[in-house]
């Protein structure tokens, strides 16, 4: 019986090893195999991934889309500027109506990319919103705050320009912001105050 016993334990045994050499074999052997496919499973989310951050940007321009910002009582987002206590909402259009109580943005110039323009009284008992922008340097921050997030500025530009001058408005290739308002001593000038996204 002992015998016996001795010869199960020692095929057992031998059963074991022989089993656990065959795994190492085949796992050796098919280890290239099974690093790509987990290459190729990783690749996969990814690509998945990006499709996820896609559809995110997709529907955050469809949030954005001009037609549901007028829908939220025409307000784009506000403007922060710690330096002279710059803290207000931002509507659509630049008309009177929307400059006695907000910051109006110009409809023409970019939401969220390119070139944001804006306008604000500087004195006068509606909204003056931009009275000190004329005391901003470069270097100086701007903050933007929409549905999508912030973005921060850095004025890098300030000049005075003619009433006329529209060029200011014009699309830009970089995330830009640009402010204006009127010049007390001049009503033919604009002060224009200009700003590039900080990276």
């Amino acid at each position: 019986m002992k015998v016996f016993f001795s010869v199960c334990l020692s095929g057992v045994t031998s059963l074991c090893l022989f089993l656990l050499v065959r795994n190492i074999t085949f796992i050796k052997k098919n280890e290239k195999e099974l690093l790509l496919k987990a290459d190729s499973i990783i690749n996969e989310n990814i690509v998945n991934k990006n499709d996820d951050i896609n559809q995110q940007v997709e529907s955050e321009n469809e949030v954005f889309s001009i037609d549901n910002l007028k829908e939220d009582n025409n307000i784009v987002g506000k403007i922060i500027i710690d330096k002279i206590g710059v803290n207000a909402p931002i509507m659509d259009g630049v008309n009177q109506e929307t400059l006695k109580i907000a910051v109006g943005h110009f409809e023409s110039s970019g939401y969220w990319f390119g070139n944001i323009c804006l306008a604000s009284h500087n004195r006068g008992s509606y909204a003056h919103y931009f009275e000190k922008i004329n005391t901003l340097e470069v270097g100086d921050e701007i903050k933007y705050q929409t549905k999508l997030g912030t973005r921060i500025y850095e004025v890098y530009q300030i000049k005075q320009i003619s009433e006329e001058d529209l060029s200011v408005l014009d699309k830009t290739n970089e995330n830009s912001i640009t402010l204006i308002t009127c010049i007390k001593s001049d009503r033919s000038k604009r002060l224009c105050v200009k700003g590039i996204e900080k990276v």
